[in-house]
């Protein structure tokens, strides 16, 4: 839950008849060609960069629960595979072959496998910053839902559903895009379990200064105490 809350990573409200509700919202929401216009510019924008840094924030919310919890973090990316990310006392980073997760409080490095395409359960696959553009192309239908002000932006609002609803912990993907600038400005996250994770980049950085190295984590640092190497 912990690497899935990273990415979005990217976030959603749902008690047991809410599951109902929401398959009946998803059956009148096919592929809006409206919102896939605007899924589209903003996929081919990202295409666009050959590597990108930011600095993020997430907040996962459950009202039910009482809880309202906020992380910061950075993130840099370079092509569809290579990512690195800083963020709740870990780095994870990917060369697009191997993901190394970095526990810093207990000095772990974890290494696996870099999941293949469509394995979009996988944590790590979860973890991907680059399928916030992109996801959209398999699994979901979507809708325009308007325009707002979010974050002080005039922004397009695209609600996404699952065309699978049952094969998923989460009932809803909100997108929200500046305007102006097409650019992605949060992600929520909606799950089942009444889980709520907003995803919000910040100052962005198209076509970073970034090598395949900055991908390579370093498994001789000083303080890497421990190595669990779980691939195959």
């Amino acid at each position: 839950m912990m690497k899935k809350a990273l990415w979005m990573i990217v976030g959603l409200v749902v008690a047991a008849t809410s599951v109902y509700a929401q398959r009946s919202e998803e059956d009148l929401s096919p592929k809006d060609p409206k919102a896939k216009e605007i899924l589209d510019a903003l996929s081919n924008k990202a295409k666009s960069y050959n590597s990108f840094t930011a600095d993020f924030e997430y907040i996962m919310k459950n009202a039910d629960a009482g809880l309202n919890e906020k992380q910061v973090g950075k993130v840099a990316m370079m092509g569809q595979k290579k990512y690195k990310l800083d963020v709740a006392g870990r780095e994870i980073v990917s060369d697009g072959e191997s993901v190394w997760t970095f526990i810093k409080d207990v000095g772990e490095l974890q290494i696996s496998d870099m999941p293949e395409e469509g394995e979009e359960d996988d944590d790590a696959n979860m973890m991907n910053p680059a399928n916030a553009y992109h996801m959209y192309k398999n699994g979901f239908n979507y809708q325009y839902a308007g325009q707002e002000t979010v974050d002080g932006k005039s922004a397009d609002v695209i609600k996404m559903f699952p065309t699978d609803p049952g094969k998923k912990p989460f009932h809803t993907v909100v997108m929200n895009v500046d305007k102006a600038n097409l650019e992605l400005i949060s992600v929520i996250v909606k799950y089942k379990d009444g889980n709520v994770y907003t995803f919000r980049l910040k100052n962005f950085k198209g076509n970073a200064n970034l090598t395949a190295k900055d991908f390579v984590f370093d498994e001789d640092r000083e303080d890497v105490e421990d190595v669990v190497d779980m691939r195959f």
